[in-house]
């Protein structure tokens, strides 16, 4: 995942052309993206596609997948139900990470997560279900209905 925090953009998370998923911190400064820092690899499990947003002066990481490979064929086997933050990501080691939650989400995690921050509020949507929450330890369900084709398409 990606996202900006004060003057630098960051890359958390991944995963390589084997479908290993991994937890490496990255960021720049530089607004061409022609120069990036390695910071290490975070504390928190490695993932693919987490939703990666400024909140409350943190930059958290939420949710994502991990993928397994059987018979040259992957797919999604866990999607991640956790919610971690770091003050200081560019800190050696990948930053300092503290888990808030381990399941913000009921009953799983939400599958293709994004998420923004609206009227001082963390937003995550995921397949056809919508969170928010104010702290980002305690996640509340929106009601979606009406919204299901549309959270469905694009979550």
């Amino acid at each position: 995942g990606c996202g900006l925090l004060g003057s630098r953009a960051y890359i958390v998370g991944g995963e390589d052309v084997l479908s290993n998923p991994f937890n490496e911190v990255y960021s720049t400064a530089d607004p061409t993206g022609a120069t990036w820092a390695f910071h290490g690899s975070g504390s928190f499990p490695s993932r693919n596609s987490p939703g990666v947003v400024p909140f409350l002066g943190k930059l958290w990481v939420i949710g994502g997948y991990i993928t397994t490979v059987q018979d040259n064929i992957a797919a999604i086997s866990n999607v991640l139900n956790d919610v971690y933050f770091s003050s200081d990501p560019t800190q050696a080691g990948g930053g300092r990470w503290s888990l808030t939650t381990s399941a913000a989400f009921t009953p799983g995690g939400l599958s293709n997560i994004k998420v923004t921050v609206h009227r001082g509020q963390l937003w995550a949507i995921g397949g056809a279900q919508m969170y928010s929450s104010g702290d980002g330890i305690r996640w509340s369900p929106i009601l979606t209905a009406g919204l299901d084709p549309f959270l469905r398409s694009f979550g």
